[in-house]
């Protein structure tokens, strides 16, 4: 069976000679890689090119640069295999990762197989405690990826039949947690899903990437990718009832995390926590106070304001629609809070420059009249003090106003 490993790369070229090595020096031969150049600025292509001119199954594609999900889904286009693994370029797997994985998914009927994972942070592993060989139905395989117990979001890390992703493709209009709003489809087309203890996948912790950069918006966005998961499954599967309240502790806790590490009192931030069935969690009472204590140091932190917020803001953030611009939301939620106000230009400088001037030549004129005694008309001098704050309160106002109008 055919091997198609689909790579997106933009601006790895560090990784690259250890990525395609360990994808070319498979004990398992009968394979292409379709490499999707998105439109690297470093010399991510030129490596590329090299790598295609030597090895005859490595096929590279290049386009202007579109992003993950565009990128992911021309690699799909573009393969030729029975069987799908997706791979990052700053990634790499162990040489019989594709052999092992092919062999379990022939010996076990299965539709879907997916080995565990090594975090690398530089020369530091960090390993997660393997899920073992486990082998599920469709429906038993979603319960345990929705509870995050043996499966996960991941594209990589996975042997897939190819059929699995027929009309199925990544959502190109998201920024983040797009594999959360697609990998669960295939497990809901598959028939059998399975699992191997091996960890065959390196997964590269770099500074600057999505997991150690977060902002509220990212992780709003996580909490919209599950809402998304659990509205299409109630549909998919209406008889069947999922409980996501493990994803949601999980995305409450990252959302404070995100709170107390990278947020700034100055910014305004808000916070709404998940309707979660403490019932549901294992270790429940352990957990809860975890999550009290965290969500009391982001109050110390940043005040207690990042509970405050309009009623309308708050229904959206626990109750996001399934295709909110997450980015826009938080802009105008923020609005909401603590209007933005439209920067002055020159030509608003110039007329409150030409107000305050008749203002204050309306002043002077007043302070004349007051040097001779004029008893007989009290009225007329009341009225020339108050014109200066009649100006001040008319025409600025129009000069400066909401940006929102």
């Amino acid at each position: 069976m055919l091997v198609s490993i689909l790579v997106p790369v933009y601006n790895t070229a560090p990784y690259l000679d250890r990525c395609m090595d360990s994808l070319l020096n498979q004990t398992y031969s009968n394979l292409e890689v379709v490499v999707i150049n998105d439109g690297s600025t470093d010399n991510s292509l030129e490596k590329l090119l090299a790598y295609q001119e030597k090895d005859e199954r490595v096929h590279v594609f290049s386009y202007a640069n579109s992003g993950i999900s565009k990128t992911r889904n021309r690699a799909l286009r573009k393969a030729n295999g029975d069987l799908i693994l997706f791979v990052d370029s700053d990634d790499y797997i162990e040489p019989d990762m594709v052999e092992v994985m092919v062999n379990a998914l022939k010996e076990r009927d299965l539709d879907l197989v997916q080995c565990n994972f090594v975090m690398d942070f530089g020369p530091v592993p960090f390993f997660r405690r393997p899920t073992g060989n486990k082998t599920f139905t469709n429906l038993e395989a979603l319960h345990a990826l929705v509870g995050e117990k043996y499966l996960n979001n991941y594209p990589w890390g996975k042997l897939y039949k190819k059929e699995l992703f027929d009309g199925i493709t990544f959502p190109e209009n998201m920024k983040g947690f797009e594999d959360t709003c697609t990998i669960f489809k295939t497990i809901a087309n598959a028939n059998r899903v399975g699992t191997i203890p091996e960890r065959f996948y390196h997964y590269e912790q770099r500074m600057g990437s999505l997991t150690n950069c977060m902002s509220l918006a990212t992780v709003y966005g996580m909490r919209r990718a599950y809402q998304y998961q659990e509205e299409y499954l109630k549909k998919r599967f209406p008889n069947e009832k999922f409980s996501f309240d493990q994803a949601q502790y999980n995305t409450d806790m990252v959302l404070i995390y995100t709170l107390i590490v990278f947020s700034r009192r100055k910014d305004d931030p808000k916070f709404v926590g998940a309707n979660i069935d403490w019932s549901k969690l294992n270790f429940s009472p352990v957990m809860k106070a975890a999550y009290e204590a965290w969500l009391k140091l982001a109050e110390l932190k940043l005040g207690d304001s990042i509970v405050d917020m309009d009623e309308n803001t708050r229904q959206i953030l626990e109750n996001p629609p399934a295709d909110l611009d997450w980015n826009k939301l938080i802009d105008e939620a923020a609005r909401k809070i603590k209007p933005d106000f439209e920067k002055i230009t020159p030509e608003d400088v110039a007329q409150i420059h030409g107000l305050a001037s008749a203002a204050e030549s309306r002043l002077h004129s007043f302070e004349g009249q007051q040097t001779e005694p004029e008893k007989s008309q009290p009225d007329k001098n009341q009225t020339a003090q108050n014109e200066p704050d009649t100006l001040e309160k008319t025409d600025l106002q129009t000069v400066i106003k909401p940006e929102n109008e």
